[in-house]
């Protein structure tokens, strides 16, 4: 038999246990850092513009503009 062959078949099971097995991926655990342009800019006072800005930002489909359109339509009735 060739000697190449004969210790590979002697090497066959190191070779089955000697795998590497893959690595568990760590998780952050911190805590995430807030750009600055977030923490410098103000919230709008203006209830009319805070939803114009949220629609254009988000752009959310057309049942779901309706919904906020309606909620908003309530919430401002309801202050009269």
């Amino acid at each position: 038999m060739d000697p190449t062959l004969k210790t590979f078949l002697d090497l066959k099971k190191s070779l089955v246990l000697d795998t590497k097995l893959p690595a568990i991926r760590k998780q952050k655990s911190g805590v995430p850092k807030v750009p600055k342009h977030m923490m410098e800019k103000s919230l709008e006072a203006d209830p009319y513009k805070r939803l114009a800005n949220s629609v254009i930002k988000e752009l959310p489909s057309k049942t779901d503009l309706v919904e906020r359109f309606e909620q908003f339509i309530t919430a401002e009735e309801a202050k009269l």
